[in-house]
């Protein structure tokens, strides 16, 4: 985020433009600061006019035409996937060798996945994460077989997860085999079980794949995961080579532009220069070499081309709750229904309820851009750390991107997921219309819950760096410190826990956040020894973790990644210096979101004592007022209803253009019900007669 000036506004006002008027510009004339402005603010100049040049070619092209009524069966998902892949490559709008803008990827990302999901997880497997792997894990790539990859001479895919493991990769059971005979590695498929899945652009289009398998060399010794360059088709025919079986995974409840395919080895051969590994290689005696002796942590070297799947998938998540949001608000503030007996109906948005429903909401959607935005800056430090840094450095900086990153996938994808149905459900029925556009938003949205690691699986990780941090600092005297500061404040442990919150009250964001701070120390020392109690009992530290996940690992990980996000934000409002009708929201904004994450909370506060409990249930109407849980719910309805006239310009200073956003519900217009009718009238067979209609009316009855 950023802090904007008029002149800022006015250098990009051929990229900013007006919305269409309609039923929503009196809810628009309600809001207490300047959309555009707010719009820099999140997103800065350079974006906005990438995003704009984006959106500009998409719209002019026909290829990227569509209606929200349009309806496709799978070929031709695949077949228009595969068309605007091309016309991706075409348009030239990616200069990955610019360095200078690092958003301009994220950016790129953000415009085509709003446009069609499908079709940027497609692109940037075939080509971001194809290339990055190979030219990340090679001295000296293959110039010539890149260069084919990003003039659409060919795709790639990313072939790790086999029927029986994912999440767990050490388990992975393709084999490659080294033969000093011919200087190849085998490539073999041992059981079902290891049969590669889930590969996306595998299934039909893909002509290499990064194949993910266990290196054997000569004496039988297994080395651990390794990556290879495989071809697995002709790009002239696009035939699988023999030794291959290739098959794609048929329909799945979302993402069908999108081919993921399955694949079996049988003796299949590629040259020892098919492995990829800076930091490690077999010589041509068949014997294995490694920079990197710990196997643990050559596997973490080999999987760290993958890492930023995970910010990626955030990316997706925050995208997906501003789609939701934006076509949820607009349609409220226009929709009406019901209201005093002696007046016209109200919209939607004026009830307490909608509010409590959507505007928290519009609250995550601002504390996770940031939170975004913030991490993704941290991650290009780390990531150009690994050129540079110490090998202490580097596992430092590794270690707390891979914890902030793994509750921030899981936990952005789930709040993402329950954004997507309250939306749809706030709009009635008319939100189950394909053309509302919730539905392929939902459908498209529920991968990113389970690629690139289980949620559940993943808010282990996190809790796992925690618990360690706290028992080096408890067993070894170490201090809790990181590069990036997430966890410095822990190292303050025994005095937070012993400060017991200095009021009962939340009514800014520091004291939400000093109450967040005691929740993540509180529940990780409680872990702690939950951990060493289970394990005494159990014998087995396996064991001992299984047995502390619910109530208190996942909580750990869960209000760990809350308070990291609020503390963000509070950081970026304390550097704000933007207008002040636009501070004044962003600082309601934060602190609706502070409450409203942790009202879910209050039971363990009321546990630890951080706050009090009351002690007899024949209490005053003053008193029962009093209560910390009544003051937070007053708070959050109060900050609710002050927003609201404000809910409009929030989600339009996110929204895509209409013809990105697709949705009939959530036209820039605000035309509901013209939209809606068009929906109609419009959609494949609304006045035909069905084939089979007749068949039913020309059988005779036997009664």
């Amino acid at each position: 985020m950023l802090s904007p000036t008029e002149l800022e506004v006015e250098k990009v006002s051929d990229c900013i433009l007006d919305w269409p008027s309609g039923p929503l510009d009196q809810p628009r004339s309600r809001a207490t600061f300047d959309w555009k402005q707010m719009k820099l603010v999140l997103e800065g100049d350079f974006v906005v006019r990438y995003k704009h040049q984006i959106w500009s070619l998409l719209a002019k092209d026909p290829d990227f035409s569509r209606k929200p009524w349009d309806e496709y069966n799978r070929d031709d998902e695949r077949r228009l996937t595969f068309a605007r892949l091309k016309k991706l490559v075409d348009f030239k709008i990616t200069n990955d060798e610019d360095v200078s803008q690092p958003y301009r990827l994220l950016s790129f990302v953000q415009a085509i996945g709003q446009f069609s999901w499908s079709l940027i997880v497609k692109r940037t497997l075939s080509y971001e994460y194809f290339v990055y792997s190979f030219k990340s894990g090679k001295g000296k790539p293959n110039n010539d077989l890149v260069d084919d990859v990003i003039n659409f001479k060919g795709l790639g895919a990313l072939c790790m997860t086999e029927m029986a493991h994912g999440s767990n990769t050490k388990k992975l059971q393709t084999t490659a085999t080294f033969n000093p005979a011919d200087q190849t590695f085998i490539l073999n498929t041992p059981s079902l079980e290891a049969t590669k899945v889930w590969a996306g652009v595998l299934g039909q289009s893909a002509t290499h794949a990064v194949v993910f398998a266990q290196l054997y060399t000569p004496d039988g010794s297994c080395h651990g995961l390794h990556s290879f360059m495989v071809p697995v088709r002709d790009t002239k025919t696009f035939q699988p080579f023999p030794g291959i079986t290739i098959g794609d995974m048929g329909e799945k409840i979302g993402l069908n532009g999108l081919d993921n395919g399955f694949m079996t080895f049988n003796n299949y051969i590629v040259p020892k220069s098919s492995l990829i590994s800076r930091n490690a290689q077999v010589t041509s005696e068949g014997k294995y070499v490694s920079q990197i002796k710990d196997q643990s942590k050559r596997l973490g070297s080999t999987l760290g081309v993958l890492s930023s799947g995970r910010l990626f998938i955030m990316l997706f998540g925050v995208t997906n709750i501003q789609s939701a949001l934006t076509i949820a608000v607009r349609y409220s503030a226009v929709r009406r229904q019901f209201g005093p007996s002696d007046g016209e109906e109200i919209p939607i948005l004026d009830y307490q309820s909608q509010q409590w429903r959507l505007i928290p909401y519009i609250a995550v959607s601002y504390v996770l851009h940031n939170l975004f935005a913030s991490f993704y800056r941290d991650y290009i430090v780390f990531y150009l750390a690994t050129f540079h840094s110490n090998g202490k450095d580097k596992s430092s900086m590794g270690s707390e991107i891979h914890a902030l990153s793994s509750c921030g996938k899981a936990i952005t994808t789930w709040m993402a997921r329950d954004v997507i149905q309250e939306c749809r459900e706030c709009c009635g029925g008319h939100g189950y219309l394909k053309a509302a556009g919730f539905g392929d938003l939902r459908n498209d949205h529920d991968a990113n819950v389970t690629y690139e690691g289980d949620n559940s699986v993943l808010l282990q990780q996190t809790s796992n760096y925690l618990v360690k941090l706290y028992k080096e600092k408890i067993e070894e005297g170490h201090e809790i410190s990181s590069h990036f500061g997430s966890v410095n404040f822990i190292n303050s442990i025994d005095d937070i826990l012993s400060s017991h919150g200095s009021s009962d009250t939340f009514d800014d964001i520091p004291k939400v956040l000093e109450a967040y701070r005691f929740l993540v120390c509180y529940l990780l020392k409680s872990s702690y020894f939950k951990l060493l109690d289970q394990t005494a009992k159990l014998g087995d530290s396996f064991k001992a973790r299984n047995e502390t996940q619910v109530y208190y690992l996942k909580n750990l990980a869960t209000v760990f990644f809350e308070s990291e996000a609020l503390n963000r934000y509070q950081q970026f409002l304390l550097s704000f210096s933007g207008p002040k009708e636009i501070n004044n929201v962003l600082q309601q904004l934060g602190l609706l979101y502070g409450l409203w994450s942790i009202e879910k909370h209050m039971a363990i506060l009321y546990e630890s004592g951080y706050i009090s409990v009351p002690t007899s249930v024949n209490m005053s109407s003053s008193q029962l007022k009093s209560k910390p849980l009544t003051d937070v719910r007053e708070a959050i309805l109060g900050l609710c209803r002050q927003l609201k006239d404000n809910a409009v310009g929030l989600v339009d200073s996110y929204a895509p253009p209409d013809h990105i956003l697709n949705s009939s519900l959530g036209a820039s217009d605000g035309k509901i019900y013209e939209n809606i009718f068009a929906a109609l009238k419009n959609n494949k067979g609304a006045f035909g007669k069905p084939d089979w209609l007749q068949g039913l009316i020309n059988v005779k009855s036997k009664l």
